[in-house]
């Protein structure tokens, strides 16, 4: 009886066992996407080579390679309703998808664009994670901020547009491997956002760091997305229903009714022929003898002195302001404010992965022309220390920033420091274009700024590597 029990419980275990393998290997092979748009030559190659032509309806999986051919286009649709398309002649990877509904933070998404081009539009994991999102190309990694962006990989250069959000472009190198997630927070990332009008963010590998430059006219490669799940019952959710007006009240017009027909009622009263008057003459008496006491004058009391207040006339607004992408600040000397407050009557100047910088300009900045070498006081400021592993807390100690307006030059030294890098001195110089806006830039670290219009503040961003890691933050200086 023992040993058939044994046998019983081996074979209960082993089939246990066995579907807990089935249900690991099932798992591992679920489908991540779906092909919407099929036009033209496409294949999808599999993590063990196995290649399939595309079809609409095909489901892709981490691993895939989705290979066009010229004139071949593809859709997919994934699982968190993100849109990817592919172009001609182009290759690209889904390294990594991993989505949970339940756990939208935990996302990991990571693609790898070979050649040609691709447009991507963020889903829930690249919203709800966006440290946790990747485009790689063979030169650069590109990181999001809830985006519709475009990318254009071809040997020695990537080009990238966005249409919607902001995207992070860094080469690979130092504090910035193919392997990571997210964007990289390396002093040569570039922060490209949509807020910044028609500009492109441009990588060669015989540069040290991306370029920002206008398109020129030339538009980026579009691509339109049909949406086969709407419905009207999705419309009608969107919509809101108009308010109607409310009857109107005949209330005052009854009252004023009544009114005239009293007042018409009370003048037929009055007696059409008025008696005539009869004068009686008066009898003459002899007044008595009247002591009139005398009049005492009271003064009425002193009314007091109205005095009218003083209106009061609120603040102009800063022409500065630091905003940032996250919902919440960052630490406790975090002065930025959120976004799209930031931006209300503002345009954007510079920025990086955390911050962007909106400014004030009323119709075009010009160069204060009466300031001679000014120097500015440090108001605000937020440090933080980015080792790649998480952010730790970090502070400005103190700084100096002048600006020669003549020359159109500006200088500037922080005092950095945190617990795993110590002190640290930063120092830089440079040129300030026609638009109050400068930048400075080495291997080691980088400064970014733009003045306010009026001359009277200047609000500057900075990167420093040290410790392995990269200092980073912003500050807000005024005359």
């Amino acid at each position: 009886m023992k040993t058939q029990l044994a046998s019983v419980l081996a074979s209960a275990w082993l089939g246990a066992v066995g579907l807990a393998t089935f249900g690991s290997a099932a798992a591992q092979v679920q489908p991540v996407g779906q092909v919407t748009l099929h036009i033209g030559q496409a294949l999808v190659v599999s993590a063990s080579g196995a290649t399939e032509a595309v079809r609409r309806g095909s489901q892709v999986h981490p691993g895939d390679r989705i290979e066009t051919s010229e004139g071949g286009h593809v859709h997919i649709r994934f699982v968190d309703g993100a849109l990817v398309s592919v172009r001609p002649t182009s290759r690209l990877v889904i390294e990594d998808y991993q989505y949970n509904p339940q756990q939208v933070a935990q996302s990991l998404v990571r693609f790898r664009l070979e050649k040609g081009v691709t447009r991507a539009i963020s889903g829930a994991a690249a919203e709800g994670a966006k440290e946790r999102f990747r485009l790689n190309t063979p030169l650069v990694a590109i990181g999001v901020r809830g985006t519709d962006f475009v990318v254009r990989s071809q040997p020695g250069q990537t080009i990238a547009t966005v249409n919607q959000g902001a995207i992070v472009m860094a080469p690979f190198g130092a504090g910035c491997s193919p392997q990571a997630f997210g964007p990289c927070g390396s002093v040569s990332a570039k922060l490209l956002s949509a807020d910044m009008g028609n500009m492109l963010v441009e990588f060669r590998s015989t540069l040290a760091q991306p370029e920002i430059k206008p398109l020129n006219g030339v538009k980026p490669p579009e691509v339109l997305f049909a949406l086969a799940d709407a419905s009207p019952a999705a419309d009608a959710a969107r919509s809101r229903e108009a308010g109607k007006p409310a009857a109107r009240s005949s209330s005052d017009e009854a009252i004023s009714t009544a009114l005239v027909q009293e007042v018409v009622r009370k003048a037929s009263e009055v007696p059409a022929v008025v008696p005539p008057v009869v004068v009686v003459p008066p009898v003459v008496v002899a007044p008595p003898v009247v002591v009139v006491p005398p009049v005492v004058v009271v003064a009425p009391p002193l009314e007091p002195i109205k005095i009218p207040p003083v209106p009061v006339v609120p603040p102009e607004p800063p022409q500065l302001a630091w905003g940032r992408w996250g919902g919440g600040p960052l630490g406790v000397t975090d002065f930025s404010i959120a976004r799209g407050e930031a931006r209300a009557g503002r345009v954007v100047t510079v920025g990086d992965n955390d911050f962007i910088l909106y400014r004030t300009e009323n119709g075009g900045f010009t160069m204060p022309g009466d300031l001679g070498n000014v120097r500015f006081a440090l108001q605000q400021a937020h440090a933080q220390f980015n080792s790649g592993l998480g952010i730790q807390a970090a502070s400005v100690d103190g700084g100096s920033l002048s600006i020669n307006f003549p020359a159109r030059e500006f200088n500037t030294a922080l005092s950095l420091s945190s617990a795993p890098t110590g002190k640290v001195g930063l120092q830089a110089a440079g040129y300030i274009r026609e638009d109050g806006i400068f930048n400075a830039r080495t291997a080691t670290q980088g400064v970014a700024g733009a003045i306010a219009l009026d001359g009277k503040s200047v609000g500057l961003l900075f990167e420093k590597a040290a410790a392995g890691g990269v200092l980073s933050g912003i500050t807000l200086w005024s005359r």
